[in-house]
């Protein structure tokens, strides 16, 4: 709370005791001297002595307790043998400053055989002529051991109990008045408070303060009201005006017929104690603080991290930090030419949302001045500001954005660069909007990290795209598109991995030899890098050379790179099917022949519905020469469609490749009919509806039926 060095100013170093028994309720009797008898109790008291009828001699109410000794042994005087427990010394007129007993009975205050603390004090020196002739005894629980243990340690070691029990003040108020006011107090609420016996007669409320609680000051009323117990912690005020917490235990005291005819109070100065919690907490919650923040941050760079696409991240970055950081956030970057680009704003009310994106459109109303813009171009470092309407009519150009700016919330704002690999490449404006407790410097710390992770994250992507767009470009630029011949369609496609930035081995070639026949050619050279790509070049280029130089059939084709690959030392490894379909048609047919290098058979749609594969096997390219390839030979009916493919069109994790092929034989079958471009995408859509984590070629050839 504010004022906290006036709080605990004047404070002392706190007995042992007020931390063993703080917050508890304890056993109060009211003893007459003069007899020994028990008068009155409280509730608590009546449960340590159950079915006691008051008044009562004080050594039965001992009795019925089974008050013992510390070490479990009876209380006797050792010379008589007779009864010497606490209660029956007070009884005699002794004061009992502070001694240690156990009761044989549980209650509401102490399980069975719990360890006590009796303090017992004649009321001799009070003015009030009805309570002079008793003693207050109050039985304490004392709950913690090793508390309990240093108390004790703490008594031998001081030889004497009335220390510990020295900052345990005492009072007795009598509700049968108006105002219940004091009719007791001890020494030590007068060393406690300042205050002595000139106040008796008033109300404890003398005590009360500018910032005591008003809502605990109204839970003791209400309690002692109803007759109950109370305890509460209170911000009390001494005779000299310095400020202490008070832990205040009010117990209601009856009569022999229930009646209510004191108020007993303990009351201990618990200020180090409140202290010590506080600076607990208080490191607790910066600790917790600074949990959160780092949590944070790592959700933003993270979620950051996940998005390929540059302007999808740039475009979330501010919906990021809303509604945790921010009540609306916008971000300004700069592309590769550098020229300002201005991304969508977010705010955490949806009601404002249809003013963010409008916000976003005309973000380029900021003037060249304002501190958003001055913070991209590196004039300003990261900046906190108030921002009022005025700031904003001087930093927009623009009376619709003023109008903007001012309905999605002014405050505090945060301006901070997005920075990678040492340049200033946006900044992130947050805004804490006039609900939210302003921005501090810690805040301003935590976003100038926030924009220092976005910043890579950001610029991460973009090297991503950009490294992909030159591998998608150099891919393609591999793969030239293939020429029709007559009596045959030719379609291709090729899709990059939708993970992956490297380029990759996967090719198709079609092309018409010199004597007329049409060549068409899968392949998958094994690897994602640029290393696979140069051989996938490589291989492409033998293979057309090969197959064009004789107007070789399949197999010699194989058998001939097999060849040039050992004589050359090409280490390369690669799957193939090397397709090739006879210049003209016979009536109702065209030849095809084919050989396949460890390579997936192609699929073969017929007209009267049926799929069918090319089946064939032989070794992947590039083991040595293998002079067994094989070579297939049919009729595929006009109007046929052929389909080879690589891989990644069937491939997954958690199919298997068996089921995979069924699902592909039975896609083809559905679009056999559709047209060839079409069937190309179609196919695609379907087999790979969430991308493939391999790169993927097709060469689909329709053989025409006119």
């Amino acid at each position: 709370m504010d004022g906290t060095h006036a709080v605990f100013a004047g404070e002392a170093v706190a007995d042992p005791l007020p931390s063993v028994v703080h917050g508890q309720p304890g056993a109060v009797l009211l003893v007459r001297v003069t007899d020994g008898t028990v008068l009155f109790a409280n509730p608590l008291a009546e449960q340590l002595a159950p079915d006691l009828d008051l008044p009562c001699p004080v050594d039965e109410w001992s009795r019925v307790a089974g008050l013992q000794a510390s070490d479990g042994s009876d209380l006797a005087d050792p010379t008589t043998g007779e009864p010497a427990t606490p209660l029956s010394r007070v009884a005699r007129g002794e004061p009992v400053q502070g001694e240690r007993v156990s009761a044989a009975r549980g209650s509401d205050m102490a399980t069975a055989r719990e360890a006590l603390w009796v303090v017992g004090l004649p009321l001799t020196d009070t003015p009030v002529e009805q309570l002079s002739t008793l003693a207050l005894v109050v039985l304490l629980p004392l709950r913690e051991k090793a508390l309990v243990d240093g108390a004790r340690e703490s008594a031998e070691q001081l030889h004497s109990r009335a220390v510990l029990a020295s900052d345990l003040a005492f009072t007795i108020s009598d509700p049968t008045r108006p105002d219940d006011p004091l009719v007791w107090v001890n020494p030590a609420f007068e060393r406690v408070t300042g205050y002595g016996r000139e106040k008796l007669g008033q109300n404890c409320r003398f005590l009360q303060g500018p910032q005591t609680d008003r809502e605990a000051v109204r839970r003791i009323r209400e309690a002692l009201e109803a007759g109950e117990p109370v305890t509460e912690l209170l911000l009390n005020y001494r005779k000299d005006g310095t400020a202490f917490w008070n832990e205040v235990v009010i117990s209601p005291v009856h009569d022999a017929h229930g009646r209510i005819t004191h108020h007993v109070g303990v009351q201990s100065d618990v200020t180090l104690r409140v202290r010590a919690e506080r600076e607990r907490d208080a490191a607790l919650a910066v600790a917790r603080d600074a949990r959160r923040r780092l949590e944070f941050l790592s959700e933003v760079a993270d979620a950051l991290s996940a998005v390929l696409d540059p302007e999808h991240a740039q475009d979330m970055l501010p919906s990021l930090v809303v509604p945790t950081f921010a009540e609306w956030a916008f971000a300004t970057v700069l592309d590769p030419t550098g020229r300002t680009r201005h991304v969508r704003a977010a705010h955490a009310n949806p009601a404002h949302a249809a003013d963010a994106e409008r916000f976003a459109r005309t973000q380029a109303a900021l003037l060249e001045t304002s501190v958003s813009m001055r913070v991209l171009r590196g004039e300003l470092g990261p900046t906190l500001v108030q921002v009022t309407a005025a700031d904003v009519a001087r930093g927009v150009g623009d009376p619709e954005t003023t109008a903007l700016m001012r309905r999605l919330g002014l405050g505090s704002a945060l301006v901070v660069p997005l920075r990678a690999r040492g340049q200033v490449t946006g900044a992130l404006t947050l805004l804490s909007g006039p609900d939210r407790s302003p921005y501090t410097e810690d805040d301003l710390r935590t976003a100038t990290d926030l924009g220092a992770r976005a910043g890579v994250a950001l610029e991460n992507a973009r090297l991503y795209a950009q490294q992909r767009r030159s591998s998608e470009t150099l891919q393609r630029s591999l793969l030239s598109p293939p020429t029709d011949a007559p009596g045959l369609e030719v379609a291709t496609r090729y899709i990059p991995a939708a993970e992956a930035a490297q380029v990759g081995g996967d090719w198709y070639d079609a092309f018409t030899q010199p004597d007329g026949c049409t060549t068409v050619v899968i392949g998958d050279v094994m690897g994602h890098d640029v290393s696979a790509a140069a051989a996938m070049g490589q291989l492409r280029t033998f293979v057309r050379a090969l197959a064009y130089d004789r107007s070789a059939a399949p197999r010699e084709v194989l058998h001939r790179l097999d060849h040039l690959l050992e004589g050359l030392g090409v280490t390369t490894l690669a799957t193939a099917v090397v397709l090739q379909l006879d210049a003209r048609s016979t009536p109702g047919h065209r030849g095809v022949r084919w050989s396949t290098a460890g390579h997936l058979p192609p699929v073969v749609a017929a007209p009267d519905g049926s799929v069918g594969e090319l089946d064939g096997e032989g070794l992947i390219i590039g083991l040595g020469t293998y002079r067994d390839r094989v070579q297939h030979e049919t009729q595929l009916a006009l109007g046929s469609t052929v389909l080879l493919y690589t891989d990644g069109l069937v491939e997954r994790r958690d199919r298997s490749m068996e089921e995979r092929l069924a699902e592909l034989r039975v896609v083809v079958a559905e679009l056999a009919g559709a047209p060839l471009e079409e069937l190309c995408d179609e196919l695609i859509r379907r087999m790979l509806p969430d991308g493939s984590d391999d790169d993927v070629a097709i060469a689909a050839v329709r053989v025409l039926a006119r």
